[in-house]
């Protein structure tokens, strides 16, 4: 009786655990070598599906410059109101150089009213044309009038600190895209496909041309079997197979047998 790899219910495994599952037999496949186990056509593109899912398991679910887009907003948040409401505080000031110079800015400010509300794109294009505003040299000395200059260059600074964390947002999307691509369904179909065919390759080979490497690559692979199969809460089945008359062909082993070939 030729041990065999036993089979279970791969399909009742959580994408995490599938993950592990077939990193693990890749590990024991490197070490027994494709070669020895007849799975040199099969091995390279299981490895691909194996590092597939591994990607798709240990995927970024949040973006790195989030934070930095968050505190940037909300700084120039800060920075367009307190401009806005010291002008408009100043609309009734006592003092000539103050009340003129709210004067000045006030109705060139109006559009930008509830500029904090505006999604964010559109409140950074306003926020440029706010600064190109008051960089006006008669808004600019208004501004200074006020007390606002160090207010207006925190603003211009906190705009810009923006979109750099934007275009990072942006650099990390893209780094993604090939990734996200990848349905989850998808990847663990093709890991478990080539498993399979693997597994039936090596199973063929452990009654027609059994070795001690083969062997214990079979018994490495029912010990995870055995161990994912109550993780995943399914059975397992098979294990042993007899010799004989129905035994499969080696590919490429000659002779007239009409039975499958092992490809």
């Amino acid at each position: 009786m030729a041990t065999q790899i036993r089979s279970f219910g791969m399909s009742k495994m959580t994408i995490g655990s599938c993950s592990d599952f077939h990193n693990k037999v890749l590990g024991f496949i490197t070490t027994a070598t494709p070669a020895v186990l007849h799975i040199e056509n099969l091995t390279v593109g299981y490895t691909t599906a194996v590092e597939t899912l591994v990607s798709i398991v240990n995927r970024q679910r949040s973006f790195i410059a989030t934070i930095d887009l968050k505190n940037a907003d909300k700084t120039r948040d800060n920075a367009s109101g307190v401009i806005s409401n010291v002008t408009n505080a100043y609309l009734t000031s006592t003092v000539e150089a103050t009340g003129k110079a709210a004067r000045l800015l006030s109705p060139q400010l109006s559009p930008y009213k509830g500029i904090r509300n505006h999604e964010y794109t559109k409140q950074t294009a306003e926020v440029k044309g706010m600064l190109t505003l008051l960089d006006q040299p008669e808004n600019k000395a208004a501004i200074a009038a006020l007390g606002l200059t160090a207010e207006v260059e925190s603003l211009r600074a906190a705009n810009i600190a923006f979109e750099n964390a934007f275009l990072s947002k942006t650099t990390e999307m893209s780094d993604r895209m090939t990734q996200s691509d990848v349905k989850s369904a998808d990847a663990v179909e093709a890991a478990n496909t080539l498993y399979g065919e693997i597994i039936q390759t090596v199973n063929a080979y452990a009654i027609v041309q059994p070795s001690d490497a083969i062997t214990t690559f079979i018994t490495n692979i029912n010990g995870l079997v055995g161990t994912y199969s109550r993780i995943a809460g399914s059975s397992n089945s098979g294990g042993t197979a007899s010799g004989g008359d129905d035994k499969p062909v080696i590919p490429g082993g000659g002779g007239e047998d009409d039975r499958p070939v092992i490809e």
